[in-house]
């Protein structure tokens, strides 16, 4: 599904963060990636998305190198990306939100890829929430409604970048349990960035450690802080 062979990359060319990384993400696995904040958890999903300058290595999805592809190209090559905190427009209101990752969809397409995710997502149940702008939204739907409209673009592979942060522990809770239903659905791989140990251990098939932008063994560092 994912393939990262001799990954070098960072915010600039002339001193990349990561040096020689190796990951594989076969189909249908959800990874959990854990490590402290600064380890280099998140320019590894930025580099995947294109988002960072890279310096040499490879990117492979099912097989196709996407690296040095634009942002653009590689999100409809099918690579959803939530970034930490979510990203949403807190000017607009909840079905603005939802309306504008849904531009130039036919209406019967936008309206099976909502009911794809209406089950989990409560703002879409509630007539009220969605006439709300989404700066008046809690925490926890914000990143609900940031994840929406990752997921309302199709993706076949998710990067979840440190989702349950600043989440309280129900909203944490539900966010578990929204991770085990998006593996039962048409994803064909979960790249889940996280600091909770409780969340990647249990959302996850595997988990590994990074630590200085490396993977290593588990017992060889204490790496949630």
């Amino acid at each position: 599904m994912l393939s990262i062979k001799n990954l070098c990359a960072g915010y600039t060319k002339d001193n990349p963060i990561l040096n020689g990384l190796n990951l594989t993400v076969e189909d249908g696995d959800v990874v959990g990636i854990l490590g402290r904040n600064g380890s280099g958890k998140s320019t590894l999903a930025k580099a995947i998305c294109g988002l960072i300058p890279f310096v040499s290595g490879g990117i492979w999805l099912n097989g196709e190198q996407i690296l040095g592809k634009s942002t653009s190209e590689i999100a409809k090559k099918g690579v959803g990306f939530l970034q930490q905190g979510g990203r949403v427009f807190d000017n607009m209101t909840v079905l603005e939100n939802i309306n504008f990752v849904c531009y130039g969809l036919k209406k019967e397409e936008k309206r099976k890829r909502l009911l794809n995710i209406r089950e989990w997502c409560n703002l879409l149940q509630k007539q009220d929430r969605q006439k709300m702008k989404a700066s008046y939204l809690s925490g926890g739907e914000k990143h609900q409604l940031a994840l929406a409209m990752v997921l309302l673009q199709n993706p076949t592979f998710l990067i979840l970048d440190e989702p349950s942060a600043g989440l309280s522990f129900l909203n944490s809770k539900f966010l578990f349990q929204t991770i085990k239903k998006l593996k039962e659905s048409n994803l064909r791989g979960i790249l889940l960035i996280e600091q909770n140990l409780s969340i990647a251990e249990n959302s996850s098939n595997k988990v590994l450690f990074m630590h200085e932008s490396k993977f290593i063994q588990k017992n060889k560092v204490n790496i949630i802080s």
